[in-house]
């Protein structure tokens, strides 16, 4: 299996080179703003855990001409439960369950072409890698969970320029293939001891990886969308708001469904 990935990456890197051009512009955007979330995994309970997080962070740097390219850097941070958080007796004194943490980092690079009469609307590929780290909190005890997502993507953008400075933009974004790594079905079996043993968190992370398989739409099924509005100031700054949805279900060791929610201000410099 991941001689079958590192093909497809490698064939996937060799079409974005082979088809890279000199732009006309790039620009560089940062994006602040809350998220929310609604998870269940089933490997760690049973019950859907909603969380907000009042902020997240993402860095965006495009270039566009024939050929549209970008990479992009992401993260957030949620701290999520089933309600409000419990108290338990712990040693004759009342103690404040802990909620449980989700800690997400996701980088994508992608190209594409522009497509259509007016050349408004953008279809092309990424390759995308989404890094979830989760610690859940029971009382006195806590597990960690890992989700980790190396794949390929197909995505659509069109563009509405409403007026000369306003610019409305949705992108859509679906999985091709997939390296998955999940939590083990027992949280903390054998093979997970052995791959924490080593403590350098390192060689932890791509022991988690090696314990992963390659997947399709029929295991793992994603959705990315979003909605973009930049208003241009100048030539060269512009401003903006968005929205980004993010969808996760996973079928195997046990269900996983996620749920997230983006809403973001945004700053861009063309350089």
């Amino acid at each position: 299996m991941q001689r079958i990935l590192l093909t497809l990456f490698t064939v996937g890197a060799l079409f974005f080179t082979a088809h890279a051009q000199q732009d006309t512009f790039s620009q560089l955007t940062l994006s602040l703003g809350p998220a929310s979330i609604t998870r269940q995994d089933l490997i760690f309970s049973p019950f859907k855990h909603s969380g907000f997080s009042p902020i997240t962070v993402g860095l965006k740097y495009e270039k566009n001409k024939k050929i549209h390219q970008f990479v992009r850097l992401g993260y957030a941070g949620f701290s999520a439960g089933v309600a409000t958080p419990y108290d338990y007796l712990l040693d004759d004194s009342i103690v404040t369950a802990a909620p449980h943490s989700f800690t997400f980092i996701g980088l994508d690079y992608g190209m594409g072409h522009w497509i259509g009469k007016q050349k408004n609307s953008l279809i092309g590929g990424s390759i995308k890698v989404d890094i979830q780290a989760m610690t859940y909190q029971y009382g006195l005890f806590s597990f960690f969970g890992y989700y980790a997502n190396f794949g390929l993507a197909a995505w659509y953008k069109h563009i509405f320029q409403v007026a000369d400075r306003h610019r409305l933009t949705a992108q859509v974004e679906v999985p091709l293939v997939s390296w998955m790594a999940r939590s083990p079905y027992l949280i903390n079996d054998d093979e997970f001891i052995e791959n924490i043993y080593s403590h350098n968190g390192f060689t932890t992370f791509f022991a988690y990886l090696g314990d992963g398989e390659l997947v399709t739409w029929d295991k793992l099924q994603t959705i990315n969308a979003g909605l973009d509005y930049q208003y241009s100031l100048s030539d060269k700054w512009n401003i903006g708001a968005g929205w980004q949805f993010a969808f996760i279900h996973a079928r195997e060791p046990l269900a996983l469904t996620s749920v997230q929610h983006n809403f973001m201000v945004m700053i861009g410099m063309r350089m």
